[in-house]
C-alpha cells in the first residue's frame, strides 16, 4: 500500500490535489499581478494629467462711463432782430437730431442786446454722452417775417464729452437779417 493514512489510493486523491493546485495557481497569479501593478505605479513618472485649472474669468471690458450733461440756456444775445422795430421769433433747440425744448414766439429788439429766458420758457435739458463723444447742438429760429414770408435761422455747435459748449451763433438763411448768439451753461455728472 501507499503511505497514506486515510488508506485511499493515490489516484483517488488526484481531483482534490488538482483543485488545490488550481486554487494555488490562481492565488499566485493574482498576487504577482497586484505586485507588478504596484511596482508599475511607483516606478511610473508622476505625470498624472493635471486637474483642469479653473478658468480665469475673462476681464470684462468696462463699459465707458456715461456722462450726463445738463444744458441750461442762460441768455440770448440779440445781434440783429431782423427788422427796424421789434421782430417775433420762436426757437427750437435739439441735440443729436432729437428735440430738447422750444422757446415760444417772443418779440426781440436790437435795443435789448441780452435776453434771458422767461420763467415760462423751458430752458433746461439733459443729454447723455460717453467719454470722447461729441454731440451736435442745433438751434433753429422762425420768424413770420414781412407779408407772411417766414424767415428761418439756424446755427450749431459741438457739445464735447467733457461738457464744453461754445456759444451757438444763429443766423438767418439766404442773407436775410436776423442774428442771435445763444449762451448755454453746462454741468456734467457721471452716470
Amino acid at each position: 500500500m501507499t503511505g497514506d493514512p486515510s488508506g485511499k489510493p493515490w489516484y483517488a486523491r488526484v481531483p482534490a490535489l488538482a483543485a488545490a493546485g488550481v486554487a494555488f495557481l490562481v492565488a499566485l497569479t493574482t498576487l504577482v499581478k497586484n505586485v507588478s501593478d504596484m511596482w508599475a505605479e511607483k516606478s511610473a513618472p508622476a505625470s498624472t494629467p493635471p486637474a483642469a485649472a479653473p478658468a480665469k474669468p475673462e476681464p470684462v471690458a468696462a463699459a465707458p462711463q456715461k456722462i450726463a450733461v445738463t444744458l441750461t440756456l442762460q441768455k440770448i444775445e440779440v445781434v440783429d432782430d431782423g427788422s427796424n422795430g421789434s421782430t417775433t421769433w420762436s426757437f427750437a433747440v435739439e441735440a443729436g437730431g432729437q428735440p430738447l425744448f422750444e422757446l415760444a414766439p417772443r418779440d426781440y429788439n436790437d435795443n435789448e442786446r441780452e435776453v434771458t429766458p422767461r420763467g415760462s420758457d423751458p430752458s433746461l435739458a439733459r443729454v447723455v454722452l460717453v467719454p470722447g463723444q461729441e454731440m451736435l447742438i442745433k438751434v433753429t429760429g422762425r420768424s413770420p417775417g414781412v407779408i407772411g414770408r417766414t424767415v428761418l435761422a439756424s446755427g450749431s455747435a459741438m457739445l464735447a464729452g467733457d461738457g464744453a459748449l461754445a456759444p451757438v451763433k444763429v443766423q438767418a438763411e439766404n442773407g436775410r437779417a436776423g442774428s442771435f448768439v445763444f449762451h448755454f451753461a453746462t454741468a456734467t455728472a457721471a452716470q
